[in-house]
């Protein structure tokens, strides 16, 4: 019965041994890869960490989001009464790579693909009485398009045309020239005249005039006071200064628009409270950010969210997803990451190019 004794006493050893071993793995979250030449998500691949992480997320591909093919045989139907899906975009170029950027026939396959699904793109005058009470049509779409790029009157504002869809631009006026020190050309008086002349319900609406760039991770020159030799603006120069930038703006757009010059759409969609006054004090009835969601009546007219359509990464399939999802879910949004909804190059653009 030796023999017994000692496989029992070795056995039990194993089992203590092991049990130890999986204890400090447990509490010291030990190297598994030693132990069994496997992986295992380390604490710095967690989703926690990686939500308080300090460096940015690296831009997700295509192949890392949900599918979206099964939206290919969603029929035509109703999705949803009094809500409009206001779509953003930034950029467009046939040749040019960006987080947004878009080719021109994405956006044709986008429109495209919203309508045989049965969305009704509206007027951005249609927008204002709808939120002032009056009736839209069901699943209400709005195409909007940031910063007055040239390339809104030179390619997207022609595809609109075609189909009949008419959106707005949110421009900067202190763009306008042709010699304005910036990444990408931006429209002309000129060309904007021509523009609403041929499409009286294509609109263009303030963007500010000299304060599209950014004076840090989190703030823009609209969103915090300026500092000049380690002295900072105080809170009456501040306020001064941003108000007459966005009335510099304003005034600039009335003699362009026969409609109210009284829509905004925030840059980098950064505001506060402050800002909020601002801008109502201006005569600004509604503006836009870039916080994911169906507008309705009920949202703060100072804070309204919109839909990203602007990325490479947004598919017909992925655009039409989302404007279903958020209708289904509001704020669950599977189909269109936080990453994709706020990528874009605008911080890279406004390094050394924009006015300091």
């Amino acid at each position: 019965m030796v023999w017994l004794k000692t496989l029992l006493l070795t056995l039990g050893a194993f089992i203590v041994g092991g049990a130890a071993v999986f204890l400090a793995l447990y509490l010291d979250n030990g190297p598994l890869k030693q132990v069994f030449g496997t992986e295992t998500r380390s604490e710095a691949e967690s989703p926690a960490s990686q939500h308080h992480a300090s460096s940015p997320p690296a831009p997700l591909s295509e192949d890392e989001l949900p599918p979206v093919e099964q939206f290919n045989n969603i029929p035509k139907t109703k999705l949803y009464d009094d809500h409009v899906a206001v779509l953003m975009y930034h950029d467009m170029s046939a040749t040019e790579k960006g987080g947004d950027i878009i080719t021109p026939d994405l956006f044709a396959a986008q429109l495209d693909f919203l309508r045989s699904k049965g969305m009704n793109f509206i007027t951005l005058e249609q927008f204002r009485s709808f939120m002032e009470g009056a009736p839209i049509p069901e699943n209400a779409v709005l195409v909007t398009f940031d910063d007055g790029y040239e390339n809104f009157y030179t390619t997207a504002y022609p595809i609109m045309k075609e189909r009949g869809i008419s959106g707005v631009s949110f421009v900067i006026t202190g763009d306008f020239s042709k010699k304005a020190m910036v990444y990408t050309p931006h429209m002309t008086r000129q060309e904007i005249q021509s523009m609403l002349a041929s499409d009286p319900n294509t609109e263009v609406q303030p963007h500010t005039n000299h304060l599209h760039y950014k004076t840090s991770e989190t703030t823009d020159a609209l969103t915090a006071p300026l500092v000049t030799d380690g002295v900072t603006e105080s809170p009456g120069t501040y306020l001064a200064r941003i108000s007459g930038d966005l009335a510099s703006c304003i005034d600039q757009l009335k003699s362009l628009n026969k409609r109210p010059v009284d829509t905004f759409a925030y840059p980098y969609g950064l505001y506060t409270p402050e800002v909020q006054e601002v801008v109502k004090d201006a005569g600004i009835k509604y503006a836009f950010t870039t916080t994911l969601g169906l507008a309705s009546r009920n949202d703060d007219p100072y804070a309204i969210p919109r839909i990203n359509g602007g990325s490479p990464l947004v598919s017909p399939q992925r655009l039409f997803a989302s404007i279903y999802w958020e209708n289904k879910q509001p704020g669950h949004n599977l189909y269109l990451p936080d990453a994709v909804q706020h990528s874009g190059r605008e911080d890279i653009r406004s390094v050394g190019v924009h006015h300091k």
